[in-house]
């Protein structure tokens, strides 16, 4: 039994090696987009010199255009782009087929379109959701999205596109506000990411902001009962204030009418009235106009009276 198992040991070591002597060398390349990438075809690190070709994800590669093979059998990509990434493999070319090494190519470009991108639009803003499925290879350094409206006035030229604010968001952001838009109406919004390459595939959709229910509760509430309402009211409030100021105005007209008609010794009363104030804020004024004449007596003295500041009336002394 314990010779079994350990020939059994040796077998499985010996088969061990011998996958680890005809395991196949893979490579891992990394290309900008619009670059050049050249493929080698080596075994144990060493150039193969006898004939082989290429196969991209197990099958010839026939763009002659834009590949070519050098004299050490390297594979040349030229302008590569997203097409062209997979696995690449070195083959000998004779019946045997045998596969000399594995080169496995990833292009870094701008970063794909996002997904899942939404609009949740208001009245007069909008909320505009993303997310990242790939950033390209490279780090994304900001978002960036614009909007326009999508219909404008007749004989008008398209609204240009308003950059959102700020113009570079931060690559960490899934959503971003857009302010200052109209009620009612149907805007286009474009949004992309950015990274070490460039910008990335625009995303585009459109969205329609909603009617400004203020203004609707407001007309709705003015409006209330407005069905029901009877117009005879309103005709008779009219007449009442109509009648109200055709009487204010007569009356002021007749008050004016008496006040230009008044008699001359009506008119000297008011004078007299309006001389009170003088006398108290002058004590030494004396109104001789006004003063009270007395009948001479036997002595023929006519002094007429005095009067004084406090309204007192001073007769002349008889002698």
């Amino acid at each position: 039994m314990l010779i079994k198992v350990l020939i059994h040991i040796f077998i499985l070591s010996i088969t061990r090696d011998n996958c680890k002597a005809h395991q196949t060398e893979i490579k891992t390349i990394y290309g900008d987009e619009g670059s050049n990438l050249t493929l080698p075809c080596t075994k144990n690190g060493i150039p193969v010199n006898e004939s082989v070709m290429w196969r991209h994800q197990g099958r010839d590669d026939h763009r002659a255009e834009r590949t070519s093979i050098r004299p050490n059998n390297s594979l040349v990509l030229l302008d590569v782009s997203r097409e062209d990434l997979g696995v690449y493999t070195c083959i000998q070319d004779n019946d045997a087929h045998e596969v000399i090494n594995v080169v496995k190519v990833y292009i870094r470009t701008a970063p794909p379109a996002l997904v899942n991108v939404t609009v949740v639009p208001s009245t007069i803003f909008a909320i505009l959701r993303w997310e990242v499925a790939d950033s390209g290879g490279y780090p994304i350094t900001h978002f960036t999205a614009q909007y326009r409206l999508k219909h404008t006035q007749l004989h008008q030229p398209p609204d240009p596109w308003h950059l959102v604010v700020p113009d570079k968001m931060n690559p960490s952001l899934t959503h971003t506000d857009i302010y200052k838009l109209e009620p009612n109406s149907s805007y286009v919004f474009q949004i992309w990411a950015n990274n070490k390459l460039g910008r990335g595939d625009i995303v585009e959709l459109e969205a329609m902001t909603m009617f400004d229910t203020q203004e609707i509760e407001l007309g709705k509430h003015l409006l209330a009962g407005a069905e029901t309402f009877d117009t005879r009211i309103w005709v008779a409030a009219v007449a009442i204030v109509m009648g109200t100021l055709l009487i204010l105005a007569t009356a002021t007209i007749y008050a004016l009418y008496k006040e230009c008609r008044l008699p001359l010794g009506a008119t000297k009363d008011l004078e007299t009235l309006e001389l009170i104030p003088n006398i108290i804020l002058n004590p030494g004024y004396q109104d001789y106009l006004q003063s009270e004449w007395v009948e001479p007596d036997e002595n023929s003295n006519d002094t007429t009276t005095i009067r004084l500041n406090n309204n007192t009336v001073v007769n002349p002394m008889r002698i």
